[in-house]
């Protein structure tokens, strides 16, 4: 309790000695006279306030600064402007302060207002650095929160937790995901909830009226708008923008969050901005703090890139040397060996090449993919053959329909071969 008195009571002592001494020499410098005793106290308030006026500029704290700190740079360069002319107008203005023409009179004058000023700069100067600017970060905190933070960071970890892992990785939707319809529909409505809608829409109001958020709320309103990316039906395109957007946000106040970068990079494939999210994941993969997933994430988002199967086939290949029992790997390879595969049929300019090694690979790997998950055959058959999709070179290959045939042939060759994809969805 000692301590925290002297702390209280220590700035306070100071400033009333200095107020006592003032009057003291006020009292002694008027020598009976009121227009000396007035010119005396005129010229250490002034004093007093032009010091305080610097002192506030230069103490100048966060938000300030973008509009006091301008004031302070022309004072700084105005001061440091100032000619032999200029320091000789000053003195004129100080000199009416002497009570008589005197050297010792203005040697009083300019003693004062040395003091003075002094004395402002340091008082506005503690104030700011000790009390000031402590209380208004503390209230630029408080309304950098939104209401219903706290509901919405509860409703986030419930979604990381119940959401599957197959969602943060190249499905689009939650009807893809192996999601059964009834937890589907307690997590839309958990995610557009009356909580999570008021806690978003102050979040942006606040955003849009220029208010600073701090991070708890901007990292929670990113992820929350990320995960309604795969539940939004008729405002698909508009919803992918806003979690851009949002992650975009975060990652500028905390640019090194490997999840938010992450997100960020699916939102960009989202909305089909493959080059960028493949830069944006090759920086994070090379980081040391970039997530093991980043690897696989990378074998699926290159399929995407023209010239990059290759490198899709070897970063999802060594991922599944690593973790054996993944399957959207194989599934990635297998589409990067049916995209190669497509390319040399175009370069040849042939409808088929059995003996292909691309085809023989992309096969094989298909194939064992759909014996670890029989259940994505339907996918396979009825969305990788499309134009533009992986497999869209073997929809007529006749090991291929074999393989993703509903109920496997007895007679069918054994495919070396695996079947096309969408693109395989990496988990």
């Amino acid at each position: 309790m000692a301590n925290v008195n002297k702390l209280n009571w220590g700035p306070a002592a100071v400033w009333s000695l200095t107020v006592a001494a003032s009057l003291a020499f006020w009292y002694l410098e008027g020598r009976g006279s009121m227009m000396n005793w007035i010119l005396v106290v005129s010229l250490s308030l002034s004093s007093f306030v032009v010091g305080a006026l610097a002192g506030f500029l230069f103490t100048s704290y966060g938000e300030e600064k973008a509009t006091v700190g301008k004031v302070r740079d022309w004072l700084i360069g105005g001061l440091t402007g100032l000619t032999v002319a200029n320091a000789g107008t000053i003195k004129s203005i100080l000199q009416t302060f002497a009570a008589g023409p005197s050297p010792q009179e203005f040697a009083v004058v300019i003693g004062v207002a040395i003091t003075y000023v002094g004395i402002g700069f340091f008082f506005m100067f503690f104030q700011r650095e000790l009390i000031w600017n402590v209380l208004l970060a503390r209230s630029r905190a408080e309304r950098g929160r939104v209401d219903g933070t706290v509901q919405a960071g509860v409703i986030t970890q419930k979604l990381l937790i119940a959401l599957p892992p197959s969602l943060l990785s190249g499905i689009d939707n939650v009807a893809d995901s192996d999601t059964d319809e009834a937890e589907a529909e307690e997590l839309r409505k958990l995610l557009y909830s009356d909580d999570v809608e008021e806690f978003l829409k102050q979040a942006d109001d606040a955003i849009r009226s220029g208010s600073s958020l701090d991070w708890d709320v901007v990292s929670k309103a990113a992820n929350l708008h990320y995960f309604r990316t795969y539940f939004e039906k008729d405002q698909r395109g508009e919803q992918d923008v806003l979690a851009k957007e949002w992650l975009l946000r975060a990652l500028l106040m905390n640019p090194l969050h490997a999840d938010l970068t992450a997100k960020y990079a699916d939102v960009l494939g989202k909305l089909e901005s493959y080059s960028e999210a493949v830069a944006v994941l090759e920086k994070l993969y090379e980081s040391e703090e970039g997530p093991t997933y980043i690897q696989q994430w990378l074998g699926y988002f290159l399929l995407f890139v023209p010239n990059r199967d290759d490198d899709a086939i070897r970063l999802s290949l060594d991922y599944l040397k690593r973790f054996p029992g993944t399957t959207d790997s194989l599934f990635n390879a297998a589409c990067g060996y049916a995209q190669k595969y497509e390319s040399e049929l175009e370069n040849s300019n042939r409808k088929s090449i059995p003996e292909s090694e691309n085809r023989k690979q992309a096969l094989s790997l298909l194939k064992q993919g759909l014996q670890r998950d029989p259940d994505f055959r339907e996918t396979v058959r009825t969305k990788w053959i499309k134009l533009d999709e992986s497999f869209y070179s073997l929809a007529n290959d006749l090991d291929f329909l074999a393989l993703v045939a509903s109920e496997p042939s007895t007679s069918a060759r054994t495919p070396n071969e695996t079947a096309p994809s969408e693109k395989p969805k990496s988990s």
